[in-house]
């Protein structure tokens, strides 16, 4: 008997639906569906959380960021303190200055120089730099050295004392004066040092770079930071320099002969005018002041002054 092809694949059918019935019969729904229910929220929980640490972590993370850009910079700043500012005093010509220092030593600033020094001194030595003359009463340290450094690589060191330093660039000599107290001369070059004792002077040639100690006259020295010129058998070269110093003016000597004319007197509230008066009646000179003259450039020339003998 031959089979119908049709009738084989339905009956084939048949039977794998009868089997899957047959499973699903032997299956529990209501349990099943609690299950994939159950699964159900619980994703939707984990969703949520996820959703929430997100969140969280977002808005915590500029905060976190900030805070540890600001430890950062605090650690920096605690590593690399600010730069200290320097200061520069300087004082005009035919004037007298004072300043106190960041450790309280006081100075004294003749006409026409200059101090520079840090706002606060951090180092284990205080130090300064000086353009003319000055005077110093350093507070005593013997903790914290004090260095006054000139040009010519000369620096005058000490921890406490009273000394005065003569370093105008225009002079051959620089001058270290001790008042009281110890003091070493130290000339960075060579790199020798020199102790000085009060009332002893270091005088340094710019010329042949030669050092020559010396006693001499501490009122003599000294006294033009009360405002005095005090001379004792002065030369004329060097009352000429201190004139001109103090009031400014340029003193031309005519006469060779002049240089060997010796001086002695003390003036203290005298004007240019009045000591030029003072010189001729002491000595065979005569005084001329010629008065500033405005330029081209509208700026007027410095006050004049020549000295002559008298024929």
């Amino acid at each position: 008997m031959e089979t119908d092809p049709k009738q084989t694949k339905d009956i084939q059918r048949i039977l794998e639906l009868t089997e899957t019935l047959s499973l699903q019969r032997g299956t529990d729904l209501d349990r099943r569906w609690k299950y994939v229910r159950g699964k159900i929220r619980r994703q939707r929980r984990r969703r949520r959380v996820l959703h929430f640490l997100r969140n969280a972590a977002a808005s915590l993370f500029i905060p976190l960021l900030l805070a540890g850009g600001l430890y950062v910079k605090f650690l920096k700043d605690r590593a690399a303190p600010a730069p200290v500012e320097q200061i520069t005093v300087t004082v005009a010509h035919g004037q007298i200055g004072k300043i106190v220092l960041p450790d309280l030593s006081e100075v004294w600033l003749n006409s026409g120089s200059s101090i520079a020094y840090p706002q606060r001194f951090t180092d284990d030595t205080r130090t300064v730099r000086l353009t003319g003359e000055a005077y110093f009463s350093v507070k005593a340290d013997p903790k914290h050295r004090f260095d006054v450094q000139t040009d010519e690589g000369l620096t005058v060191s000490a921890c406490g004392t009273d000394f005065n330093i003569n370093a105008h660039p225009d002079d051959s000599l620089i001058k270290i004066t001790l008042a009281k107290g110890l003091v070493n001369v130290v000339n960075a070059r060579p790199g020798n040092s020199v102790a000085l004792r009060p009332g002893q002077q270091l005088a340094f040639s710019r010329i042949d770079r030669t050092v020559t100690c010396s006693d001499v006259n501490l009122y003599v020295e000294t006294a033009w930071r009360e405002g005095k010129l005090v001379f004792r058998r002065a030369g004329m070269a060097e009352i000429v320099k201190q004139l001109s110093r103090r009031f400014n003016v340029r003193i031309e000597l005519e006469d060779e002969r002049l240089y060997d004319y010796e001086y002695s007197a003390t003036f203290t509230v005298e004007s240019i005018q009045e000591i030029l008066l003072l010189l001729e009646k002491s000595a065979p000179v005569h005084c001329t002041i010629i008065e500033p003259k405005q330029n081209q450039d509208f700026a007027y020339s410095k006050r004049t002054v020549i000295i002559r003998s008298k024929k």
